[in-house]
């Protein structure tokens, strides 16, 4: 258990270090993206797997229930607020906040990782 909290408190070092590293290296600022495109999936992945360990079920369906609910709030927000939709746009503003979402859902994770008696 203490090595499953020591890489849940690494992973979010590691993961904004790489992605930050990746789009240097590639210059992809250049093209419009920056390191949330790239550790919005990572982020997942380190959801998926600290929480598998860490608790009888995954809380994987969690997230794909939350960001399901912020797919839904953006769309609406698209329709109602600016009276037209568009595919590139939403899909844009979905991925970064989509980011900033499983990025606290971690930290929540994080947190009731170290409140869990071993």
């Amino acid at each position: 258990m203490i090595f499953l909290k020591i890489a849940a408190i690494l992973f979010p070092i590691l993961t904004l270090t790489v992605s930050i590293i990746i789009v240097k290296l590639f210059g992809l600022r250049k093209k419009g993206r920056n390191f949330a495109d790239i550790a919005f999936p990572m982020f997942a992945v380190e959801f998926y797997l600290i929480s598998d360990k860490a608790f009888y079920h995954s809380l994987l369906p969690h997230l794909v229930l939350a960001l399901s609910l912020l797919a839904l709030a953006i769309a609406i927000h698209f329709f109602f607020q600016r009276g037209e939709f568009s595919y590139h746009r939403f899909f844009k503003f979905f991925w970064r906040a989509g980011f900033l979402l499983t990025f606290f859902m971690y930290l929540a994770l994080m947190i009731s990782l170290f409140f869990i008696k071993s």
